[in-house]
């Protein structure tokens, strides 16, 4: 249940705009307050059974966008060849002296700007 959360999270930040505004609602009830289907049908006067309607298509919606763009896929892969390139230059910073100790420590500090 944790990894369906953090990827329906990671899909919600790409792809949550093109959701419409009762969507979203239930979506951030749902997995970032942590209510209940219960607790959302009383808040939102809607039956549990609608609320998990609106939410099992919202994550449709969203697994659907993401096979269709592969947005987060490529998003993660960069992450992951940003990690490696950091790590690779942290350890040219460890062997490197003169010029270049300089020109490796831009490219570390350009590497951490990119991974923000």
């Amino acid at each position: 249940m944790e990894y369906k959360t953090y990827e329906l999270t990671m899909l919600y930040d790409f792809f949550g705009e093109l959701l419409t505004d009762t969507q979203r609602e239930y979506f951030e009830y749902y997995y970032s307050d942590d209510l209940s289907l219960s607790e959302i049908s009383e808040l939102t006067g809607v039956s549990r059974q609608g609320v998990r309607g609106v939410l099992r298509r919202t994550e449709e919606l969203l697994r659907g966008y993401e096979a269709r763009t592969g947005v987060v896929r490529r998003f993660r892969e960069l992450e992951s060849r940003i990690d490696a390139l950091r790590a690779d230059a942290a350890r040219l910073l460890e062997l490197t002296d003169g010029e270049a100790l300089k020109l490796a420590k831009r490219i570390y500090d350009g590497l951490d700007d990119l991974k923000g």
